[in-house]
Parts: structure tokens; C-alpha cells; sequence
């Protein structure tokens, strides 16, 4: 996920998830006031993205990943029917 910019980067991995940039540069030069604003407020809306999709994975990662899966007592129960 990186939010409409293409700035910000989620990564996960089995020690969590993070957020990185993928430029050292997050705006561009501004001359007034509102263009800092709107610069300012475009990667709040990418950070709030890239967090809900930090969230998102944070729940994934603690679903087990074998949930539903049949497992070897499964074959026991069967044969005991």
C-alpha cells in the first residue's frame, strides 16, 4: 500500500509491520502559504492510508494461517466413525 503519492511504502514482515519513504523528498517546492497546506495535507492522507493498511496486516498476521486447514487427529476422528 502506498497511498496516492507513491511516497510511502508499508513493508511487513514476522517482526511487524513499518512504514518507509521512498524518496528523501515529500514535496515539492512551495511558494505560499496554501501550497504548503495542500502538500502538507496529501501526505497526511498517504500516512493515514499507509497506517490503516498497517492495521489491516497487524490482523492478518495474528489469523492463524492453517485456520480451517484439516489436521492429523482430523484423520483419527474420521477412521473412528
Amino acid at each position: 500500500m502506498t497511498g496516492i503519492l507513491d511516497k510511502f511504502h508499508v513493508e511487513h514482515g514476522i517482526h511487524g509491520v513499518r512504514v518507509l519513504t521512498r524518496t528523501h523528498q515529500l514535496t515539492a517546492n512551495c511558494e505560499d502559504d496554501d501550497e504548503v497546506d495542500g502538500a502538507i495535507q496529501l501526505l497526511k492522507d498517504d500516512l493515514d492510508a499507509c497506517g490503516r493498511e498497517m492495521k489491516r496486516l497487524i490482523k492478518l498476521n495474528r489469523a492463524s494461517l492453517f485456520e480451517g486447514w484439516p489436521t492429523a487427529n482430523d484423520d483419527v476422528l474420521d477412521a473412528q466413525q
